[in-house]
């Protein structure tokens, strides 16, 4: 942490200042320990500002509100349409309280005033006790419970009963791969990766808006997201964006370019956001071209070949060679030099491991039902990689949909607070946010002395209430941020993530500052 290591390097100088300063500095370190972030008066420092105080808006991508609407004047909008859209939820019987606390919240903060249906699935019959208290907490939204079959939620009675299966499911809770001993957290990532849009029940949808037991949201969401993505021509929406565990997905990405090859798919530009590309040195040598994997190594391994090439071509002259030390140090170095590999680089790009995190996601369903997103689960699923490895439907989609979408396809819901497991994400208020009053539909959602966060700069959150206890994810993994707002600033069709440098041009340069240092000495 950037504070922790400030403060460590201050205690290191100030080992002898007096006990007024030492105090300080260790309160400090008790604040970060007990709130788990900077100080907000410590966060801008060295030039370097977080993404939550960012404006990250782009011509590109933007909040479709970037405050709070009057709701009551955007349902009468006669241009307003109320979408073909469902929540649906992955859920079993004993995950009720979870389930009554996630449907809570949507419904305080968004369904309330919109009452849109939910899709309850199980691969267990429900229970009549868990129905009732579903649909009492649904407040009179229409709800449905589906069981999935037995062929869409257990892997193939050839896999599933095979020695191999068990054996892979075992070695890896043996490695600690995280959920990778738990055979039903396989099937779910399968069933979730594409299986759940061929529900009868989910293909009666348009769109759909994924729920998970035990979800928070910190923000009121007084517009409709379906309607503004048909309106905005956005088919996917995210709210965080985080790297993927190396472990669960080793071969995903090598599956992956293996199946685009194979079916000859032409990339669209989301791809970019996934990946890395090696492909960053244009030359008309091949042998720079693979060895130059980074801006940062050109110079020094185009200067090596020109000495090494300067040394050759003295000794063929018959010429001394044993003054030029330069030459003959890089032809060691040359010598003893491996051949650059990057271990997981499938021709010339690598998976940087993002992924939308899919247990919140808005989108059409026919971003997934389509005949390359289905021809690309079936040829995951003979890989085997769902049990094999554990693979998450979350990098599966990611992949996935950026074989059929560009960048301006998807949306990100910056303005939605969100909360998962241990994740979350919660934006900073916008400026004058209170000025739209708070208007509950039910009484079981009014608010008394509520004090909603203060407005910010470059907020775009509706009455939100953010806790304290994390720092923002934009903050603390913004690695994923990064490239997606750096490609959203570029001109569309002309994203890149690396800036491509001229090889030949490099080359020519160094080459005639190489022998005008040493013409003198050998002509």
């Amino acid at each position: 942490m950037l504070l922790v290591r400030r403060v460590k390097n201050a205690l290191l100088k100030c080992f002898h200042c007096n006990p007024t300063v030492m105090s300080i500095l260790i309160a400090l370190i008790i604040l970060w320990m007990i709130f788990g972030s900077e100080p907000e008066f410590l966060e801008v420092t060295d030039n370097f500002l977080p993404f939550s105080k960012m404006d990250l808006a782009t011509g590109r991508d933007r909040p479709f509100h970037p405050n709070c609407v009057n709701t009551q004047n955007y349902l009468l909008n006669s241009s307003y349409t109320k979408q073909n859209a469902s929540f649906v939820m992955l859920t079993r019987n004993e995950e009720l309280k979870d389930v009554i606390k996630t449907i809570h919240s949507i419904e305080e903060h968004f369904n309330q005033w919109f009452h849109y249906p939910y899709v309850f699935l199980n691969d267990q019959p429900f229970e009549e006790h868990f129905k009732a208290k579903v649909l009492d907490a649904a407040m009179g939204a229409h709800v449905e419970f589906g069981t999935i079959d037995e062929i869409s939620w257990n892997f193939p009675s050839n896999v599933k009963d095979s020695f191999e299966f068990h054996n892979a499911i075992e070695n890896q809770g043996d490695r600690s791969v995280l959920y990778g001993s738990m055979e039903s957290y396989h099937k779910m990532c399968r069933f979730y990766s594409g299986l759940f849009y061929k529900h009868p029940l989910v293909q009666k949808f348009e769109w759909y808006w994924r729920l998970e037991p035990d979800v928070e949201f910190f923000c009121d969401i007084t517009y409709d997201p379906f309607w503004e993505m048909f309106q905005n021509d956005k088919k996917y929406g995210f709210t965080i964006m985080i790297p993927e565990l190396y472990w669960t997905v080793p071969n995903l990405f090598r599956h992956t370019k293996s199946f685009i090859r194979q079916e000859g798919v032409k990339l669209r530009s989301l791809w970019k956001l996934f990946t890395k590309d090696y492909d960053i040195f244009e030359s008309d040598d091949a042998d720079l071209r693979n060895w130059i994997n980074s801006g940062v190594d050109a110079r020094a391994k185009v200067s090596e070949k020109i000495a090494i090439e300067q040394l050759l071509k003295k000794g063929a002259e018959s010429r001394s060679i044993n003054d030029d030390k330069e030459g003959i140090m890089n032809l060691i170095k040359r010598a003893r030099s491996k051949k650059h590999i990057v271990e997981d680089k499938f021709f010339n790009e690598e998976y940087n491991l993002c992924h939308f995190w899919s247990n919140f996601e808005i989108a059409q369903l026919s971003v997934f039902d389509n005949d390359i997103y289905n021809s690309f689960f079936q040829y995951l699923e003979k890989s085997g990689g769902f049990w094999k490895e554990r693979w998450g439907d979350a990098p599966v989609h990611s992949l996935g949909l950026s074989l059929t979408l560009d960048l301006d396809d998807v949306h990100y819901f910056r303005d939605i607070g969100y909360r998962h497991s241990t994740i979350r994400h919660c934006p900073r208020n916008a400026v004058g946010n209170e000025e739209v009053n708070y208007a509950a539909s039910d009484s079981r959602f009014e608010r008394n002395n509520i004090v909603y966060d203060e407005g910010r700069d470059y907020g775009c959150g509706c009455r939100c209430i953010c806790p304290k206890s994390k720092r923002e994810i934009e903050d603390s993994v913004g690695f994923c941020v990064n490239i997606w707002f750096n490609l959203m600033k570029q001109h569309r069709g002309q994203e890149r993530q690396a800036d491509v440098l001229n090889g030949n041009e490099m080359e020519k340069s160094i080459r005639e500052d190489y022998l005008k240092q040493f013409e003198n000495q050998f002509f």
